[in-house]
């Protein structure tokens, strides 16, 4: 015990005279641990709401319904007793596309817009709403439920008005917010959910459109069903790839951050052991033995471990919190928080065993070496024993991460040749790397004798800094990928969105021969969307699948790209007669592809054979105004006779003045709801930055990562260069000039490392789009404030590190520790 006790007392009184480095390899250790624990914490809320149970994500054993159609009182009875069939519950899709915030109008766009039973809702899974139950937000006619990412985005809470505009019905549906879902069965954000009684009230009609099954032989179910001309959806499992990337990737990039931080634990030990050569030759020379040193020693950098571990678990538990919210923003998913009591013990226990290990590392050469050559500081060779044991030290680090990356994979086997790829891999890259920084620092530098200088140290040892380059390339290149993927993304929506000639503003709910619409528009142009309900089959009755057809006159040509002969481009002709018909695009392809100049029969109210005069594409993006079906002439849509017409007015005004016109629609129409294309174009962008936020956050890990291991790679020079340090003081050197020494060295690892990350993550993406065909551009600017960016990290991070050294007296820095 009193061996313990003093093993004990000795470890605290170094940890406390360490100082900056000791504080150094807690930081290490604890990024290591918070890598591990955040990622592991957040594929778990992932994994949560992307990999569930099949039947949950569907809603039910089965999802029946009759392509679309309403079902009838007797289908839901049918269904109700049928003999295998446990439970029913029905839905209405409302089928609305915008969600419109009644105080400020800002937009969203919806995913689905569902009418349920409070009663029977979830069928399968649960469903959260905040400070009530779903029936209690849903009990009052009028009310809705919003998902929470809904709900945050357009900053409504309960008591808030709502509208949900673009239906296939055209009028407006004003809701006020009943209750904020944080949790849905399936996860998917992007909801709105009403009541059949709300729906009823809003529209008119609470028939649902598909009905969710519990059965105890679904399959038996699904063909006496599909016999009788329903549609059966069974669930499905997950994809691989999708399993793959959320159940193992987010974990792996934790593992990676433990073996980042391990590394920066080697370092640090490396430079306190190097502070600590004299106390290390006085111990050996007090008759203390190998094994003495390996507890002393072992002891201080568990207890290290054991501080960075528990500093990096609760970091890595509100980390993982964070990272969540930003997943959820940028994938419309609604996950729930995880806590898993044996991720952060295991955590902790991971960043104890690898402190140990890796700090054993240095204690292992340096107790192996002959007290005289400590005190002389000359180079020695180690011993067999000092290499056999080290060789078993990385023996026990590799068995550990594999038991890690096994527990991850679920195989032994996978779990240990990950680790293999993945230390090969960073150790390929590290060698890349290494040969950049040993080109660079070749380069001539005449007339800069600190920059020369600079050079020199680094080509003296390039291998130090492999680490911190790896982090930095891979920091800017994860960033590069993003940031020009989404810029591309946005410019492409905005593009899209935007185009010339395109419907800038869209009202709904409001009459087409309104004066006021016209005065408003003011010489632009205006045009008018009717639609309705309608079975479109060829000429011997099999069913196109449209839906829908629509009323519009040449005045909308725009509205939709007419392909040139049917199948070679825009640049088509509108049409010509009222006997004539646009389809989509689709239908001119495929094992029945239908032809200019084939028939057609439309049936809404009456029935009318047409002509096919031509095939379209709708607009990219989300347009204002979607064609869902046949696209006619006004005259043909009237001669139809159709019920259930929705009518949508678009104005194609100038960009610059949509959101002026729209509000003063607005204002003349409180009833009606505006969306312009500019809102529309803002809602998607918010998305696609929700991805650039996620994968920022993992690239700033890596870059966070490296400026760890660049003030390692600082502290352990200023460690073996003290005494160069004392005699350029000494001659005449300022603290100043010896800055710029350290600071210019980090900065060519900022330089190197960012500049070929972004360079390597441009080209990347440019080759991916070139594979799929499409055109990637890429903003240099993106390039420079990488570079810039990595290269200030470095810089300022030895600046923190170096500058009390670099202000030390040179006797000081001459005298031996």
């Amino acid at each position: 015990m009193s061996a313990l006790a003093f093993t004990l007392r000795y470890a605290v009184r170094s940890l406390r005279r360490s100082g900056q480095r000791g504080a150094l390899a807690v930081v290490c250790v604890a990024f290591g641990v918070f890598s591990l624990v955040a990622m592991q914490l957040l594929a778990g809320s992932v994994r949560g709401a992307v990999l569930l149970p099949p039947d949950v994500r569907l809603g039910g054993d089965l999802a029946l319904d009759r392509g679309g159609e309403p079902l009838a009182p007797a289908d839901l009875a049918t269904l109700a007793t049928d003999p295998d069939v446990e439970a029913v519950e029905a839905r209405a899709d409302l089928g609305a596309r915008f969600v419109q915030s009644a105080r400020d109008g800002r937009i969203v766009i919806a995913i689905r817009t569902e009418a349920v039973d409070p009663r029977a809702y979830p069928l399968v899974g649960h469903a959260r709403v905040r400070d009530r139950t779903l029936a209690d937000a849903l009990a009052r006619p009028g009310t809705a439920v919003l998902s929470s990412d809904l709900a945050d985005a357009l900053g409504v809470g309960v008591g808030g008005g709502v509208r949900l505009a673009g239906t296939p019905g055209g009028t407006p549906l004003a809701l006020t917010v009943g209750g904020v879902a944080d949790r849905l069965p399936d996860a998917l954000g992007g909801t709105v959910l009403v009541s059949r009684a709300t729906a009823a009230r809003l529209v008119g009609s609470d028939r649902p459109t598909s009905a969710y099954v519990r059965s105890r032989a679904p399959e038996a179910v699904a063909a006496r069903f599909e016999r009788a001309g329903w549609t059966a959806t069974r669930p499905a499992p997950v994809a691989d790839e999708v399993e793959r990337v959320f159940g193992l990737a987010l974990p792996a990039a934790g593992l990676l951050g433990l073996l980042v931080g391990g590394v920066g634990i080697a370092n640090t030990l490396h430079v306190l052991l190097a502070r600590r050569r004299t106390e290390i030759a006085v111990l050996k020379t007090l008759g203390y033995r190998r094994r003495d040193l390996v507890a002393l020693f072992g002891t201080e950098t568990a207890l290290l471990g054991l501080a960075g571990g528990a500093s990096g678990v609760a970091l890595g538990v509100a980390g993982a919190e964070g990272l969540r919210r930003v997943v959820a923003s940028g994938l419309s998913y609604l996950l729930a928080p995880h806590l898993a009591p044996s991720v952060l013990v295991g955590g902790l226990l991971a960043g104890v065993a690898t402190s140990v290990i890796f700090g054993l590392v240095p204690v292992l050469r340096a107790s192996g070496v002959r007290p005289a050559a400590l005190l002389r500081q000359t180079p020695v060779r180690a011993s067999g024993r000092t290499r056999a044991a080290t060789l078993g030290l990385w023996a026990a680090l590799l068995a550990l991460f594999g038991a890690l990356g096994s527990v991850l994979v679920g195989s032994v086997a996978g779990g240990f040749g990950a680790v293999a790829v993945g230390v090969a891999g960073l150790a390929g890259l590290g060698a890349v790397m290494v040969a950049a920084l040993a080109l660079v620092a070749r380069a001539p530098t005449p007339g800069l004798p600190l920059a020369t200088m600079a050079l020199r140290n680094l080509r003296r040892h390039p291998a130090r800094s492999a680490a911190s380059l790896v982090a930095l390339f891979v920091g800017a290149f994860t960033f590069a990928v993003a940031a020009h993927a989404i810029l591309n993304a946005s410019d492409e929506v905005t593009s899209r969105t935007l185009a010339p000639g395109r419907a800038t503003v869209a009202v709904y709910g409001v009459p087409a021969a309104d004066a006021d619409l016209r005065r408003i528009a003011a010489g632009a142009p205006v045009w008018v969307d009717r639609s309705a309900p309608a079975d479109v089959t060829t000429a011997d009755g099999a069913d196109l699948g449209l839906g829908r057809v629509h009323g519009r006159g040449a005045d909308a040509a725009s509205s939709v790209d007419v392909l040139d002969g049917g199948r070679s481009g825009p640049g088509g002709a509108w049409l010509d007669g009222p006997a004539g018909v646009l389809l989509p695009a689709r239908l001119s392809e495929g094992e029945a592809p239908l032809a200019i100049g084939d028939s057609v029969v439309v049936r809404a109210g009456a029935a009318r054979t047409l002509v096919v005069q031509g095939f379209y594409e709708p607009p990219g993006g989300v347009p204002l105004v979607p064609s869902f079906g046949a696209v006619v002439l006004p005259e043909t849509f009237r001669a139809l006779g159709a019920s259930d017409v929705a009518e949508t007015v678009a104005i194609e005004a100038d960009p610059d003045r949509a959101e002026t016109l729209a509000a003063a629609v607005g204002r003349a129409h409180p009833d009606g709801a505006v969306i312009t294309a500019a809102s529309v174009a803002d809602s998607l962008v918010r998305l696609v930055r929700g991805l650039f936020r996620l994968v920022g956050a993992l690239s700033g890990l890596a870059l966070a990562a490296g400026a760890v291991l660049v003030a390692n790679g600082v502290g352990l020079a200023l460690v073996e260069r003290r005494r160069e340090i004392g005699v350029l003081k000494a001659v005449g050197y300022s603290s100043a000039q010896v800055l710029r020494v350290l600071t210019v060295e980090s900065a060519l690892l900022g330089v190197i490392g960012g500049g070929l990350g972004a360079a390597a993550g441009a080209l990347a993406l440019k080759a991916v789009g070139a594979q799929g065909g499409a055109v990637v551009t890429t903003d240099p600017a993106v390039t420079v404030g990488l570079v810039v960016a990595t290269t200030a990290v470095a810089v300022l991070v030895t600046l923190a590190v170096a500058w009390g050294a670099a202000g030390a007296r040179p006797l000081d820095a001459l005298r031996s520790d």
